[in-house]
């Protein structure tokens, strides 16, 4: 009886194996698992997000046109007149063929405003090429004589399909004072891009042009431009 009670006790009293050791390794083991299917997600959207900026997402620098910028034998806008043509601004980026640039010529007299003229230029979509490719737009502004009066408009080159118009509006405006916005332009707003006047401001580009007429009394040409 003594025998049978030492090993009953003998028996209760033995501890079961420990299984921590195979807890620990499979929570090892579902970490690296985890930081592998991390890795892995962090490799596609980055692809996926270079994919984006490379082809589609819709950004352009605009700046200052310099002497060192030539002037093109052809204007859209300018084509039919014996202009004298100057460039103010330019523009360059990519443009997929679903990439606008829209410009608009603004005469800002006595907090009044009267547009000029507004084109929309692109891509052709019958020109083969990449699927994003870097344009340089210059933005021009034509000025002759008519038998209504001194007429200035704004001319575009370096892009291969466009539409718009202008109007018979006489101005003559002093360009003592310019400036130009120097900076990148996304979709979404107008921007305005350049001014001259004869008097002397800061451009901002962030006003409409309704604000920048009711801020500004002088007499100015204004061009305003909008991605798309």
């Amino acid at each position: 009886m003594r025998s049978l009670s030492a090993s009953h006790l003998v028996h209760e009293q033995q501890t079961p194996p420990s299984n921590h050791g195979d807890v620990a390794a499979m929570k090892r083991i579902r970490f690296r698992y985890t930081l592998k299917q991390l890795s892995i997600a962090i490799a596609v959207i980055a692809v996926l997000l270079a994919a984006w900026v490379a082809y589609f997402r819709k950004v352009v620098t605009v700046r200052a046109a310099t002497t060192a910028d030539p002037v093109r034998k052809n204007y859209f806008g300018l084509e039919f007149h014996d202009a004298e043509v100057r460039n103010v601004v330019v523009v360059s980026g990519g443009f997929t063929r679903s990439t606008w640039l829209s410009a608009c010529l603004y005469a800002v007299q006595s907090g009044g405003i009267t547009q000029i003229s507004g084109f929309t230029i692109g891509r052709s979509p019958n020109r083969s090429g990449p699927i994003k490719q870097t344009l340089t737009i210059y933005l021009a502004l034509g000025t002759w004589d008519s038998p209504y009066g001194r007429v200035t408009q704004l001319g575009i080159a370096g892009h291969s399909r466009g539409t718009g118009g202008d109007s018979a509006v006489a101005v003559s405006i002093p360009n003592t004072y310019r400036d130009s916005f120097v900076g990148s332009m996304t979709p979404g707003r107008r921007y305005l891009i350049y001014i001259e006047g004869d008097s002397q401001v800061q451009l901002n580009p962030n006003l409409t042009i309704e604000e920048f007429a009711k801020k500004h009394s002088g007499n100015y040409l204004v061009v305003a431009a909008q991605l798309h």
